[in-house]
């Protein structure tokens, strides 16, 4: 389903602030897989889910989804296949828009756009059937302006939006980080529940080692670009948040400066 290989990105080549993001990274994943990557500041996790979206396009390799070369292909053009939740609750939703207003944009993602009008009865009817699997009574609010909902409700939106068409490939770039705890577990919850349901394709991004470990079924270690551990659901399941604290010492340099990364 999404096929990386040997994929690299330069900042600011030839420069004094030159910095390799990502380096020769290979990575394969079958359809529904559900990956986590985890990594010290500046290990390039966001930069590979930016080359996957389009956002970034790498300087060598090639990105592949669904058996299609993407490489080159701007990330609008890859909006239809992939769904994207960002660490900013306030960054995937437009706040001057209602919640009817901006699931309508979500359903309308990759495809012709027209003139026909934005919000019917009908795809009202269909938002707020698929509302109510948040459980936060956002059905019965849809003519609420986004920018009024917490940042719990409007991330749990958030991904509702990213997976309403049936992406492909599912990003989640610390998508509960900015959440207090409850909320947090709200959100980690529904992500579990809609890739289960729809078979996404996910990777997801995030500092919690926990959170790591106990969602989806592989996980990857990245430092300094490159991916350095690779673990099969079987393995994961036997390891705990201290045995990729020891993989993390076996790196040169490598510093976890996030107590998230212990809860």
């Amino acid at each position: 389903m999404l096929s990386i290989t040997s994929v690299s990105k330069t900042f600011f080549p030839g420069t004094v602030n030159e910095r390799r993001a990502l380096v020769d990274v290979d990575l394969e994943m079958a359809e529904g897989d559900f990956v986590t990557v985890i990594g010290s500041n500046g290990a390039g996790k966001s930069t590979l889910l930016n080359t996957v979206a389009g956002r970034i396009i790498q300087d060598d390799g090639v990105v592949a989804l669904d058996g299609k070369d993407v490489s080159r292909l701007k990330e609008h053009q890859r909006a239809a296949r992939v769904g994207r939740v960002f660490q900013d609750p306030m960054a995937g939703t437009a706040p001057n828009l209602t919640i009817e207003e901006n699931l309508s944009l979500a359903d309308r993602r990759g495809k012709m756009r027209g003139l026909a009008r934005g919000v019917t009865k009908a795809k009202r009817e269909r938002f707020a059937e698929a509302l109510t699997q948040l459980e936060l009574g956002l059905e019965k609010r849809l003519k609420t302006k986004v920018g009024l909902l917490s940042g719990g409700q409007r991330q749990a939106l958030s991904l509702l939006m990213a997976t309403y068409s049936d992406p492909r490939v599912l990003l989640l770039d610390e998508h509960t980080a900015a959440l207090d705890p409850q909320r947090a577990e709200l959100v980690t919850r529904l992500t579990r529940s809609v890739v289960e349901e729809k078979g996404l394709t996910t990777l997801m991004v995030t500092h919690n080692m926990v959170q790591a470990l106990e969602v989806g079924n592989r996980l990857i270690m990245m430092h300094e670009g490159r991916i350095i551990l690779d673990v099969d659901a079987e393995r994961k399941s036997q390891m705990t948040p201290e045995d990729l604290l020891a993989e993390f010492g076996k790196l040169k340099g490598a510093v976890v400066d996030d107590k998230t990364m212990l809860q």
